[in-house]
């Protein structure tokens, strides 16, 4: 991993200060900017999260996607505390997460991995650089998503590839999303046309877990109409359970979504696209 940045810095790139071990930073970062309450990291060694049924399927996704390209390393932005990172390096993926949060980046650099805190713009990578850059459940919490894909744009090498995850369905929108951070939910054609409008000619786009949108809407959005409200705290918790009934089933949903790929079903409560830089 150390020769990616020998690569960057024969390029130009000075490599950041380190803060701690496995963990660089180039300067200050503002952290109220970041729409996404950091009290949902604990700074832990440990995220069992990347363990579960979620992480991994959505893990595979990517891979599967990404088997078209050559490199196996892998720039994250906004990594938060590990649930890609972790199930990505598992399947044989060299990783380098850039989360602006402290209590993630502690956590990832913790796991062993060499993270950056920091923003994308603030590395200032050099131009036409990195062979794929991944952002995944990111684009929804920025108010202007395009600012991030134009130096996104710039960092890509000719032919790099950029993949990214966002939750699926404007009309599955709810207190869960507000309370989160999310400033939107997308459609395939939202997120088709956002990659486009800064060059990056889009590949491939599919929808996963089309077996949650149901109860997505009846236990999410349905509230919602309803007048609902969640706090951060209640949505942690939340999170928490859903994830450890869902994982309970395993070996079930893994079996639903190898289904749902057979027969492409087109919905999915997470929407996936790769795209190229030409």
């Amino acid at each position: 991993m150390q020769n990616e940045f020998k690569r960057l810095e024969s390029l130009g790139w000075v490599i950041p200060a380190t803060k701690s071990p496995g963990l660089f930073m180039p300067g200050f970062v503002d952290e109220s900017r970041i729409s996404f309450p950091s009290e949902n990291y604990s700074g832990d060694d440990s995220n069992q999260e990347a363990d579960g049924f979620w992480a991994t399927e959505r893990a595979n996704s990517i891979a599967r996607m990404l088997r078209t390209t050559d490199s196996k390393t892998l720039w994250e932005i906004g990594a938060g505390n590990g649930n890609a990172a972790i199930p990505l390096r598992n399947l044989g993926f060299n990783v380098f997460p850039i989360e602006p949060l402290n209590s993630g980046a502690v956590t990832l650099a913790k796991n062993n991995f060499l993270t950056f805190h920091s923003t994308l713009e603030d590395l200032k990578l050099p131009t036409d650089s990195i062979d794929v850059i991944g952002a995944f459940d990111v684009l929804e919490h920025l108010e202007k998503p395009e600012d991030l894909l134009f130096e996104i744009h710039r960092v890509l090498k000719p032919g790099g590839t950029f993949i990214c995850s966002v939750p699926a369905y404007q009309w599955l929108f709810s207190d869960f999303d507000r309370s989160i951070g999310h400033y939107r939910r997308y459609s395939r054609k939202d997120l088709s046309s956002l990659i486009s409008s800064v060059d990056l000619y889009c590949t491939e786009i599919k929808a996963i877990y089309g077996f949650l949108v149901l109860p997505a809407f009846l236990f999410r959005r349905l509230p919602f109409l309803l007048g609902s409200k969640s706090k951060v705290k209640n949505v942690s918790s939340s999170i928490g359970g859903s994830s450890s009934i869902i994982n309970r089933f395993g070996k079930i949903l893994t079996f639903v979504t190898w289904l749902e790929r057979k027969i492409h079903w087109p919905y999915g409560l997470t929407i996936i696209a790769i795209a190229r830089k030409l």
